[in-house]
């Protein structure tokens, strides 16, 4: 989930991977490798070898389904967002190793701690020809302020906008409430995506639809959406940044689901690739010597999160234990196949998109935790919890969140809590983020939640706090809500890394969730291509741009 609960509904509904914490790399360019390194940690990659030359085509699954929508508003699960991010861009680019460079916007500037002021790129053109002006610049950012647009980022990622004004013929002006300073970070997701505001408002409310199309000024061109099949992407010959231009002629998006399908479509060449490859298909494609994985670095995380339902959830020394007694290692092997490890925090590497070496120094104690059994057994004898019950819900069609509701069942037995675990089918599990009602029945549910998919720590810590409407819990700890506080007011990196590090310290301290796993996103190639992008950078970044011949 992100810092709200729409990416816990992705994660959720589209059975999205989770990353984790990485140590033994230094310096904030981040390491390569798919190997366990000596301490258990699982190595990560955020590139693959670059293309050696065009490519006519190729055809990539989504994994996750159709997208709902094209409409950058609408955008937040994997394959909204791995679509757009090839053919939309953003004012800021979110690169393949989550660092942060410009996209559309030139420089962005900050005369004081309310104030932005984007200077746009000049000679950057629409696929119809049309110049990219301010003017589009504002309406777009605008529509995530409108109620009627019912953007998916409007909150929290716009809370603090007050005002987005056309300040000139290359500048724009944006004025907050409070001082923000991850608004720049989330200007490289689809909160930041640049339309055509003549094309948008002729479209109306089929914008973003398979009648409707899109404009936008990326290196890849919507060609068509046939509903249930394919979207068909075609080079768009005129792109601005020829870093970033496309390899292949034409990308054509499939939208299967069926985990056997996706393994023979890819053993069979139908299909050359995709992220999210499914756990199940790694032998047989690995055996079939046709391609390779490459474990990407997430920013992702597995977990069990307390509602505000009062009960002995609430109490610090029964997440604790349950927390202690909990068989992280039976998720990582049973379920992600060595691909995750398991830690109490999640915030993992790839979350680090700024001040790497702050981070990474204080990320070893949090990864692959000791489960202890008997420590649980008597914390919760010396509490006088013995016996008491529990209800947790979980997504009973997603493999990780069953395997978690039953090795916490486990768990509760072990050291004397009764965990009741409730399986509800995803369309009812969903309710769970949105409405207190629907919570109320259970003292805990289970969710696989990614931040966002942006190198910021503060997206997922802030959601055990105040700050956030998402904070299930009801969670209030000082040492957590004011670092997190201070921190959305931190302009500088390394300062604002360390109120951070003071935040996860405090909330692995509160035990604000029972962290289980952060697995790695999982992609495989076939050998007729290369050069996709790994890391979850792939949700914002042109990843099948860069796709061409191997």
């Amino acid at each position: 989930m992100l810092t709200n609960a729409r990416s816990a509904v992705t994660a959720t509904a589209l059975v999205v991977a989770v990353a984790a914490a990485m140590t033994g790399c230094s310096g904030d360019r981040p390491p390569a490798g798919n190997a366990r390194s000596g301490d258990g940690t699982v190595e990560t990659v955020f590139t693959t070898a670059p293309a050696q030359g065009p490519i006519d085509h190729f055809t990539w699954n989504l994994a996750n389904g159709e997208p709902a929508s094209l409409d950058w508003t609408l955008a937040y699960s994997d394959s909204e967002n791995a679509t757009l991010a090839n053919m939309c861009e953003s004012l800021m680019v979110q690169n393949e190793d989550m660092t942060l460079s410009p996209g559309l916007a030139q420089r962005i500037d900050r005369p004081d701690d309310k104030t932005m002021v984007i200077t746009i790129r000049d000679g950057v053109k629409f696929w119809n020809g049309a110049p990219m002006t301010s003017d589009d610049v504002a309406f777009s950012l605008s529509r995530n302020l409108d109620p009627k647009a019912g953007s998916y980022w409007a909150s929290p990622f716009y809370d603090r906008v007050d005002s987005i004004q056309a300040t000139g013929d290359r500048e724009v002006t944006i004025r907050f409430k409070q001082p923000d300073a991850i608004f720049e970070r989330m200007l490289s997701t689809a909160a930041g995506v640049i339309g055509n505001k003549q094309f948008v408002e002729h479209a109306g409310s089929a914008y973003g639809t398979a009648n409707g199309g899109i404009m936008c000024t990326g290196p890849l061109r919507f060609d068509s959406w046939k509903p249930g099949k394919t979207i068909e992407m075609t080079k768009n010959p005129d792109y601005w940044n020829a870093a970033n231009a496309a390899k292949a002629d034409r990308v054509t998006l499939t939208f299967v689901t069926d985990e056997a399908t996706i393994t023979s479509s890819l053993l069979s060449g139908d299909i050359d690739g995709t992220h999210r490859t499914p756990l199940s298909a790694m032998e047989p494609l690995r055996s079939s010597g046709k391609g390779k994985f490459y474990l990407g670095a997430s920013t992702d995380w597995l977990a069990v999160r307390p509602t505000e339902r009062p009960g002995p959830v609430q109490n610090r020394d029964v997440r604790r234990a349950l927390s202690m007694a909990f068989d992280r290692q039976g998720i990582v092997n049973g379920v992600y196949h060595g691909t995750a490890e398991a830690s109490l925090t999640p915030i993992q590497s790839g979350a680090w998109g700024y001040s790497r070496p702050i981070f990474e120094a204080a990320a070893s104690q949090y990864a692959n935790p000791t489960r202890d059994v008997e420590g649980a057994k008597k914390l919760i004898a010396d509490g006088g919890h013995d016996g008491q019950s529990i209800s947790v819900a979980y997504p009973a069609e997603l493999e990780a969140e069953t395997k978690t509701a039953q090795l916490l069942a486990d768990a509760g037995r072990a050291i004397g809590i009764d965990v009741k675990t409730v399986p509800l089918p995803v369309t009812t599990f969903t309710n769970l983020y949105f409405d207190k009602a629907a919570r109320a029945a259970y003292d805990a549910f289970i969710v696989g939640e990614y931040g966002a998919g942006v190198a910021e720590p503060l997206v997922s810590l802030s959601e055990f706090t105040p700050l956030s409407a998402y904070n299930y819990g009801a969670l209030n700890a000082p040492g957590l809500t004011d670092n997190v506080r201070a921190a959305y007011e931190t302009f500088d990196n390394d300062e604002r890394a360390r109120k951070l590090i003071a935040a996860q310290a405090a909330a692995i301290d509160e035990v604000a969730m029972i962290n289980v796993a952060n697995p790695r996103i999982p992609m495989y190639m076939n050998n007729r291509i290369t050069g996709a992008t790994p890391s979850i950078a792939f949700l914002y970044f042109p990843w099948a741009a860069k796709v061409g011949a191997a």
